[in-house]
């Protein structure tokens, strides 16, 4: 099957995680034996240099196409009808690129709203089937804004098929757009595998992946470090990720005594979040939203038991083999729950946990429900 993959971008040293969930993706089909290219618009204001025209790149059986030539805020100023056509275009101009080295595609599969909506115009032009996944977490805010309202309605119904990454997710797009979907869980990238030998530290260490954001309440996790009553001479807690409330969170870690207790790593690859769950003792999540959590995944992967909050999507998988679970925006229950998980993570089984998740979670798993899903959408087509 030659599959056409719309997303956010492709990965860099600069920017590691663009189009990190696609790309996982396109490796994996391609392993099932799968044709896949991925397709790209570039319309971020960024203030660094990119290549004007299609960047094309190639790696592990899979070539992106990558569109841009000037940030869509600029092009916004000519009118929606304006920006709606360039965007257009450039899609389209990507698309012919691929085509030319790959041929015309069986089915388009397009990632996030945004992408989809645009995906449509290609799905009419050339008549392609087109799915959509989705992962989006401003889909499930209690208020939407005009234009995701807008881009739901217009998108989800012309699909072919829509898939979402978690019952939660599906349960939201339901009720807001009437449109029903089929489940299938992001996967875990191969990175990340257990390895007892590498857990060693007499501190229990903790670990917390994800962008430094409101949203993912990393302010939460060391306020409720400061309450847990723990002695600080028996836990570390890593911070994995970067962000607008990086100064914040650094400051309130020192204004509660614990800057000796929490680094700060900034931004990692993926073999460098890795090796830092195989030295870490527990994952961290206390979200406020989350459509799945790739990062809980990951750290399970690796035999972390997860503390995480019942923010949407880790209620699918995480159970009282492999984490606790709390409310959300309640600092007293994470702080305990950490007490409790600092007195018995020993008693977790990090073999059964790493193993368990793969059998739900990895790539060859999700590959094969994606390519029957995939398989279903051409018969119907056909």
């Amino acid at each position: 099957m030659r599959i056409f993959i719309i997303s956010r971008g492709y990965p860099s040293k600069r920017e590691p995680q663009r189009g990190c969930f696609e790309k996982d993706q396109a490796e994996a089909l391609v392993r099932m034996g799968h044709e896949v290219a991925m397709l790209s618009v570039d319309r971020r204001f960024r203030f660094f240099w990119r290549h004007i025209g299609i960047t094309k790149k190639q790696g592990n059986g899979v070539t992106s196409y990558d569109s841009f030539i000037v940030p869509g805020k600029l092009i916004d100023l000519f009118g929606k009808r304006f920006s709606q056509y360039t965007r257009n275009k450039q899609l389209d101009l990507v698309y012919q690129a691929a085509v030319k080295d790959y041929g015309k595609p069986d089915l388009l599969y397009s990632h996030y709203l945004y992408n989809s909506y645009y995906a449509l115009y290609l799905k009419k032009k050339y008549s392609i089937p087109l799915v959509g996944i989705e992962h989006w977490s401003e889909l499930v805010k209690e208020n939407l804004s005009p234009r995701i309202d807008f881009w739901g309605h217009r998108t989800y119904s012309n699909l072919d098929l829509l898939i979402t990454v978690s019952p939660f997710l599906q349960k939201k797009i339901k009720e807001k757009f009437g449109v029903d979907s089929t489940v299938v869980y992001n996967m875990v990238g191969k990175e990340f595998l257990y390895n007892p030998s590498k857990q060693t530290s007499k501190q229990k260490r903790y670990i917390f992946v994800g962008s430094l954001l409101p949203i993912k309440r990393v302010d939460l996790i060391i306020e409720a470090f400061a309450k847990s009553g723990i002695p600080q001479e028996d836990w570390l807690l890593y911070i994995v990720g970067d962000g607008e409330q990086r100064k914040f969170l650094e400051d309130l870690s020192e204004r509660l005594g614990l800057k000796q207790n929490i680094l700060f790593l900034g931004k990692k690859k993926k073999e460098e979040i890795a090796e830092l769950y195989q030295k870490s003792d527990v994952m961290l999540l206390a979200s406020d939203i989350e459509t799945f959590s790739v990062v809980c995944i990951e750290g399970l992967a690796c035999g972390l038991p997860v503390i995480a909050t019942k923010c949407g999507g880790p209620e699918s998988f995480i159970n009282k083999e492999n984490g606790l679970l709390c409310q959300t925006n309640d600092v007293v229950a994470f702080a305990r729950a950490l007490k409790q998980m600092q007195e018995t993570s020993k008693q977790y089984d990090r073999q059964k946990i790493a193993d368990d998740c793969q059998a739900q979670f990895s790539s060859q798993v999700i590959a094969q429900q994606l390519t029957e899903l995939f398989e279903q959408v051409l018969t119907k087509e056909k």
